[in-house]
Formats: C-alpha cells, structure tokens, sequence
C-alpha cells in the first residue's frame, strides 16, 4: 500500500517539477529526488519543506541540458548545492534536528503532539551511549520513525504502528552481530513472538497488547530492572502486582519478581511470557471434552486435562528458583507451594463439575436459570483466585476456595433437589397412569355390556 502511494506521488511530483521547470528555468529539489520527494509527500511532514531539514536554496537556476547530467548521474557529477546546504545529517545530528520541532512545544501543540520526547530519547540507553560513546550504531529517530516517509502510528504502514513494532525492533535486536558487540541477546524478539502478548498482538491482532514499548518505553527505551518490573507488569496487572507486593517474595533484592515464573526458566531471556490462567469457560469446555473420552476421570486426570500449565511453568522456574532454595528437602517452601497449586486445583475441579451439571441438567425439563446466576459468584471466586495466588499466603487461598466451593455445593444441593422433586413427580404419575388404565378398562367393558342389551342387530333381508 505504501509503495502504490509513493509511487503515485512520485508520478504526480515529477510531473508538476518538470511543468515549473519548463516554465521558469529553476530546477527544485524533486527534479533530481523524486522518488524521496514521493515518499515524504506521503508522509505526515508532507506541509514542510526540503530546506526545513537540508536547509539550503528552494531552487537552482540550472539549465536544464545540464540538469540531465546530474539527474543521470552520467557524467558522475556532483551538484553544489551552496554554503548555506546542510546535506545529509549525521546520525548523531538527527535527534536534535527531529527535537528543533518536537522538542517546540508552540510548533507542536496544535497538533496535541507531546514535546518531552528528545529528553525522554537523551535518557534512554539508545540516546545515552550515542551522546556518551558517540556509537551512532545506536537506534536514533530515522531508525524506528523512517526518514522521508514518516507515517503516523495508527497507519498500519507505519514502523511504529503496535502491529508493527516488534520487526521495528528486532531490526537491531535480532541482528546476530550488532548485539553481539554489545553482549545482548537475540533471542528476545522470538520469545516475545511466542509469548501470550506476541501472540495476542500478532496472531490475534489485538492492538491493545504489550507491544515492546508498553515495557520499555518508546523514546526514553530502557530495560526495566527486575527492582522495577513488577511495576511495570502491574500498569496492566495491577491486581495481581498488588497481591504480589505482600508476598515474601516482593521484599527480596535478588527476585526477578513476575518474570521469575512468567518468564524464566532455563536458557529464557523474560520476554517468552507465559499465560498460566484460562478463562472459566474454557475449562469447563476442556472438562465436557475429557468426559466423551473417560467417562469417570480421576482427579488427576481432570487436573491434567483441564489446567495443566500451573505446576508445569512453576516447575519450569524451579532452576531459577533454586538459586535460592538450594535445599529442597529441608526447605518446606516448595511443599507450600505445590500446596497452594492443589487447593486452587480442587477449586477447579468443583467449578467444572458444578458447571457440567448445570449444563447438563438445564438441557432437560428442568428450568435452572436461578442456579445458573448463583453459580456467576462462583466464576468471580475463579477470577479472583489467579492474582490471590501471587500473595503466597495458602490461608487467603483456601479462604477464597472455600468460598468457591460452598456456591458449588449449594448450586448443586439445588440441583439435587430439583432432581428429586422431578423424581417425585414421575413416581406421583404411576398411580394416575394405574387409574387411567383400570378406568379405561371398566369404561370399555360397561361400553359392551351396554352395547350387548341395547343394540339390537339388523334384520337380514333377503335377496
């Protein structure tokens, strides 16, 4: 899409150059640019001009048979452009150049553009190593934004569009020997890719997902450490940060905090983050499934099948965890943990049964519309137990699945007595069916007894 626009500006930039040039002898900057002149007509710069940037003339009196020889590039000429031309910018040079307008906060506020951005870019790890080290491998404005053909954001031809930004990115932080020079690792990129966030922007194209930025920072990029990553999980997260935030593990220095289980393990680099809670419906839908196979599952194998992921992520984490709880047998925190895991697991397991029942039943006679809103509470308990987890306290847990396992009970003590009462009233029907049967009986033999005396048969006629 953005060639075919390029491509049309340059067709139409080309045309109206070669009309002024015909008629005034001047030659303009499109003359011999034409294809960056189509690229920023398409841009959201498009009302500025080349000399804002390169500085210079805004034409040359040229002729124009001397103008082919530097538009052809034949004669290997090179056009002096003046003193007052500033060229090329240096890489160095492109942040302050991009920050004499967005660093303008007259210039930029009718546009509700936001004008922090150089200093945020100046505190970055990308703006200090270039200002510090003068590396100008570093990521500046043109690198992210695009030079001539700037788009806005929410174009979806955009580097910076959410969709987008994870190749933006990975054109640095995929590059085997750009990040080698620095001691960084390549793999990020992949295991965003794979990680829930990845896969709900990429795959889902959910807009609204983790993007690299939304944890790095756009402009002022830096790694969050793991002192601070549990604040930025928790800008999305914040129940879950907040139950984490009274845990034993939020006042130790050396935890890596939300990354510690979501995202570590071995050989992982904290960017393949891993979703360990499935929505309610899903599990009951995993549980109705296992049913057509084992028609009487045991608790394990319900566990198993329906959410498998806690005690795998959590086993995933144990060599990272281990940096720490070196003595396992002695150490009675894991047994706590797992502990946890299975209080949450049996409040599973009732949600689903409870849930299959209802189904089950509410495809029948019975009208079960009361115990199906009883039985929301029971979802919001569900909910409620994925961040409580994170405060490691097993009483809070098992307050909450005591909780979740009373509505079970009492939706299914409703259920039972609904149940019954059908029961009972197909078992009140057999004396009615005896009645009708004997009285229909009695009807039909008064009916020929009657028919015997009374009706008498017709006299046979002769032929």
């Amino acid at each position: 899409m953005i060639a075919r626009r390029i491509a049309l500006y340059a067709v139409i930039v080309g045309s109206i150059s070669t009309v002024c040039l015909a008629a005034d002898g001047e030659a303009k900057c499109t003359d011999c640019h034409a294809t960056e002149a189509g690229r920023f007509a398409a841009s959201v710069h498009s009302s500025l001009t080349c000399q804002d940037c390169h500085q210079g003339e805004a034409s040359y009196s040229v002729p124009e048979t001397e103008l082919k020889q530097y538009t052809s590039r034949a004669g290997g000429k090179s056009f002096d452009h003046g003193s007052s031309f500033a060229g090329k910018p240096t890489r160095s040079a492109i942040p302050s150049l991009c920050g004499d307008c967005h660093a303008d906060v007259e210039r930029m506020n009718p546009y509700g553009l936001r004008t922090d951005q150089l200093a945020r870019y100046r505190t970055s790890n990308h703006g200090k190593t270039l200002a510090e080290k003068g590396d100008e491998r570093v990521a500046v404005c043109t690198d992210c934004h695009g030079i001539h053909d700037v788009l806005a954001a929410a174009d979806p031809d955009s580097r910076t569009h959410p969709l987008n930004v994870p190749s933006t990115c990975a054109m640095c932080h995929a590059d085997v020997a750009l990040m080698g020079d620095y001691d960084l690792p390549v793999e990020i990129v992949d295991e965003y890719r794979q990680s829930v966030h990845g896969k709900l922007l990429l795959e889902q194209k959910d807009t609204g997902a983790p993007t690299c930025a939304t944890c790095h920072g756009n402009h002022s990029a830096m790694p969050p450490g793991f002192a601070t990553v549990g604040s930025v999980c928790g800008q999305c997260h914040q129940a879950a940060a907040g139950h984490f935030g009274s845990s034993i593990h939020a006042t130790l220095e050396d935890h890596k905090k939300c990354v510690q289980c979501h995202g570590g393990g071995e050989g992982r680099h904290f960017h393949k983050i891993d979703r360990i809670t499935k929505p309610a419906g899903v599990l009951v839908q995993r549980y109705a499934h296992l049913l057509e196979f084992q028609p009487d599952p045991t608790d394990e194998q319900i566990t198993g099948s329906i959410h498998p992921d806690p005690r795998k992520i959590i086993t995933q984490a144990l060599p990272t965890c281990l940096e720490c709880h070196d003595e396992l047998e002695e150490d009675e925190s894991l047994p706590t943990l797992f502990a946890l895991l299975d209080g949450i697991a049996e409040a599973e397991r009732n949600y689903v049964k409870t849930g299959q029942r209802l189904e089950e039943v509410g495809r029948g006679l019975l009208l079960v519309d009361r115990q199906r809103f009883e039985f929301e509470d029971a979802k919001t308990f569900l909910i409620e137990l994925a961040p409580l987890q994170h405060t490691l306290d097993n009483e809070q847990v098992a307050a909450k699945v005591a909780e979740l396992n009373a509505v079970c009970e009492k939706v299914n003590a409703e259920l039972d007595a609904l149940e019954r009462g059908l029961e009972y009233r197909h078992t009140a029907l057999w004396p009615v069916w005896i009645f009708s049967i004997v009285f229909g009986g009695l009807l039909y033999v008064k009916y020929k007894q009657l028919k015997h005396h009374y009706v008498k048969p017709l006299p046979k006629t002769g032929v």
